[in-house]
């Protein structure tokens, strides 16, 4: 009988410890949430935090509908989820401003005829963490190692979800959607994550018409927007990112921004990605 516990590195090293020093061999399954220990011994699955059934109950119904769809296969290396024009590696603005789709991949789902209304309303229903892990689950991923008795291993696979090109599809749209939008803002535009848009403008009034702007356009594509100001922004550069600090309503926080691809890897990607080869 499988027994659940709350995930902790410690713990789940203690009982990878305890198998090798009793020459129990085992299987350890490990997912982005949860870890599993299986042997003749015990069966433990070990879960960061116990999801309400609700959030089930939606990934369900989201995957009860999509699999009724094709899509192509998605290109991982073609994902982007993030954008920027930083012209400076430090940077420092009192204000700057943000635009936000709501339930973005929700929306897409429903808007590109995925899911269902019903489905889509069931997802609205719920907090926003508990709506991203519904429709994360479509991308779940296990890395399966087993395990012999002197705690070596000899088989090492990785499981990906046959739903996973839906929730990347998700993804893919997000970035072609936030890009279009963010190519209205012209030299305004700081830097996109996800599906937040961060621009600069000279004063405040003309901050809030561009924000309508954007907020037009993405009412024109049925999605819902939040627009927020942020305050004390500052940029830091770093080796590999822009490390980009900022309070919003009054909460301290922050974003790092990995830095674009050089030019000629970004070209060399890019040929690959649209070469067709052939046998010749």
């Amino acid at each position: 009988m499988t027994q659940k516990a709350i995930l902790s590195a410690d713990v789940v090293n203690q009982y990878i410890d305890f198998h090798k020093e009793m020459k129990l061999p085992f299987t350890l399954t490990l997912s982005t949430y949860t870890a599993r220990i299986k042997s003749n011994y015990c069966d433990l699955y070990f879960m960061k935090a116990e999801q309400p059934n609700r959030v089930f109950c939606a990934f369900n119904k989201v995957k009860k509908d999509v699999t009724t769809q094709q899509i192509k296969k998605i290109k991982m290396a073609s994902l982007q989820y993030y954008s920027s024009n930083f012209k400076d590696e430090n940077f420092y603005s009192d204000v700057i401003y943000n635009v936000d789709i709501k339930s973005a991949y929700a929306t897409i789902l429903y808007n590109d005829g995925l899911i269902s209304k019903s489905t889509f309303n069931y997802l609205n229903s719920l907090p926003k963490m508990e709506r991203l892990a519904s429709v994360g689950m479509l991308a779940g991923k296990k890395n399966i190692f087993t395990m012999d008795a002197d705690g070596e291993v000899i088989d090492e696979k990785t499981e990906i979800s046959p739903t996973a090109d839906y929730f990347f599809y998700c993804v893919k749209r997000t970035a072609e959607i936030v890009n279009t939008a963010s190519k209205h803002l012209g030299k305004a535009f700081l830097f996109s994550w996800v599906d937040g848009i961060y621009f600069l403008q000279a004063n405040e009034r003309a901050s809030i018409n561009a924000g309508n702007i954007i907020k037009e356009y993405f009412e024109d594509n049925k999605f819902k927007t939040s627009f927020d100001i942020l305050r004390e922004f500052e940029v830091i550069g770093k080796p590999d990112y822009y490390n980009c600090n900022f309070i919003k309503k009054d909460k301290k926080t922050f974003i790092n921004v990995p830095r674009p691809s050089h030019k000629i890897l970004k070209q060399i990607t890019e040929h690959l990605l649209t070469k067709t080869y052939t046998n010749d």
